[in-house]
This record gives C-alpha cells, sequence and structure tokens, in this order.
C-alpha cells in the first residue's frame, strides 16, 4: 500500500505524458501529415493504390516512433506489443468504417483477396512474435525485412492500375503547401516521441507496468490516426460514379494493408537494430 502511495503520483504523471504525448502524434499525422500527403499526391497525380499505401506508411510514424524510443529506452518489448495491438485494431476500425459508410460488400470483390491476405498476416505474425520467445537478431530483422519486400512484389504483380478513379485524384493540389505539412508534422511526431519513450520506460522499468499494457495503450491511441484516415477517404468519395464504384475501398485498403505492413516489416526491424546498436 506504501509503494502504490509512493509511486502513484509518478504512475499517473507519466500516463499523463505518455497519453497527451501519443496524442500529439495523432494530430500532428491527421492534420499535418496526411492533409500534406493530399496535398503532394493530387499536385503529381498519384494514383489511387500509391495515394493510399503512402497515407498507409504516414499513419505508422506514430508506431515507428514508439518503437525506437521504446528499442532506445531499451523497453524494446513495448514497442513489439504495440506494432501488434496496432495492427489488430487497425484491422477492426477499417472494418467499423467499411460497416459505417455500408461498402461491406466491396470485400467480397475478388480484386482485393492478395490485399485482405497480406492485411491478415500483418496482424497474426505480430501477435505471433509477442506471445512466443522472439530471439531479437539481426537475422530476424533481415527475416522481416524480406517479408516486406516480398509483400512489395506480389503486390506489383499481382495488382494492375485500378480502372476506377477518386474524387481526391482529381482535387487541386499544392506541392510547396503540402511539404509544409508534410515538414510541420514530422517535427511535431519526432518531438512527442521523446516524451512517449521516455513514459514508457519509466512505467516499465521503474514501476514494473507490464510492456503489453503499455504497448496496447499506445496502440490503441495512435491507431485513431488510422481511423481517421478512413473516415476521410470514405467522405472524399462519398459521391458514387455507379454500384461498380470501388476506388473508396481500394485507397482505404491500400492504406490499411501499407500501414499494418511496414509496421511488420520496416519498423519493427528497424526497431531491433536500433535496440540491438544501442543496448550491446
Amino acid at each position: 500500500m506504501a509503494t502504490f502511495f509512493i509511486n502513484g503520483p509518478i504512475m499517473i504523471m507519466d500516463l499523463l505524458v505518455l497519453s497527451l504525448s501519443a496524442a500529439a502524434i495523432v494530430a500532428a499525422v491527421r492534420y499535418l501529415l496526411v492533409p500534406g500527403i493530399g496535398q503532394v499526391c493530387a499536385a503529381l497525380k498519384f494514383s489511387i493504390k500509391t495515394r493510399g499505401q503512402i497515407i498507409g506508411y504516414a499513419t505508422s510514424i506514430p508506431e515507428l516512433t514508439m518503437v525506437v524510443a521504446g528499442a532506445v529506452a531499451g523497453v524494446f518489448d513495448a514497442g513489439m506489443w504495440n506494432i501488434a495491438a496496432s495492427n489488430i485494431v487497425n484491422w477492426g476500425l477499417f472494418l467499423a468504417t467499411v460497416l459505417m459508410f455500408r461498402q461491406q460488400l466491396d470485400l467480397v470483390r475478388k480484386h482485393f483477396i492478395d490485399e485482405i491476405v497480406f492485411g491478415l498476416m500483418s496482424v497474426a505474425v505480430p501477435l505471433a512474435l509477442c506471445l512466443i520467445t522472439l530471439k531479437i537478431s539481426y537475422w530476424t530483422a533481415a527475416g522481416l525485412f524480406a517479408l516486406f519486400a516480398f509483400y512489395k512484389y506480389l503486390d506489383r504483380v499481382l495488382n494492375r492500375p485500378s480502372p476506377t478513379t477518386s474524387a481526391a485524384a482529381h482535387a487541386k493540389g499544392s506541392l510547396r503547401r503540402g511539404s509544409l505539412s508534410i515538414l510541420a508534422g514530422i517535427v511535431i511526431v519526432l518531438a512527442s516521441g521523446i516524451f512517449l519513450g521516455n513514459s514508457a520506460n519509466v512505467l516499465i522499468k521503474t514501476l514494473s507496468v507490464p510492456a503489453f499494457a503499455v504497448g496496447w495503450l499506445v496502440g490503441l491511441i495512435t491507431s485513431v490516426c488510422e481511423f481517421a484516415s478512413f473516415i476521410s477517404i470514405y467522405q472524399v468519395n462519398r459521391r458514387k460514379d455507379g454500384p461498380d464504384y470501388i476506388a473508396d475501398t481500394q485507397e482505404a485498403l491500400d492504406a490499411l494493408v501499407a500501414s499494418n505492413i511496414s509496421n511488420l516489416g520496416l519498423i519493427l526491424p528497424f526497431g531491433m537494430i536500433v535496440y540491438l546498436i544501442v543496448q550491446h
């Protein structure tokens, strides 16, 4: 009981700092990075798939910050659980958005089979890595990087350019405005990530909060980025060209899979390498 009264205020403060840091990252991604990417993609006339994938990579920046900050602070387990939690929650939020906009029938199209399979794999693999005794090594990191390369190869081979167009693809963009927005978002994310990692370190090492609990907490918070991007995609594409219009689901699904696969095949192994360099 005495330990609780001594550490209680510290725990509350670090939980508050962790939550506020994660919220700042989410806000930066939602209101600076994603709109900035939209401006740049519109200015450069990128395709629906490319735009969706870039949004997915951008919304994974909070996970990158958490994993790297945790690795530097010596609490890599929290980063691993953050990846697993984020990928699971991302899927749930994607399905919730699809149901919200009544587009669930889009998901039964053969056109989306490979993306759905990769999306499901992005949930199963990190969860399995957290539940088994994973050896953190350069070989493990190399294997995860190879998995990402395999995904990119199959995506290029199996997915032809979409015959549909999205409203976002025809929007006017500004390369200068978009670039400045992206830069500002990155600065805020990186600054907030320092506080995020420090708070996670205190919670796990000093206050003995389980790594999986910290990872799930941050995963739930940072997944708001993906949720906001899914809703934005469907809102922009609300006006349909016909019953076969699938540009919205194409873009949202690409954002989901790109986010989850980059979490697993880029961010997690990069965090491993940082951990191995800093802690050994």
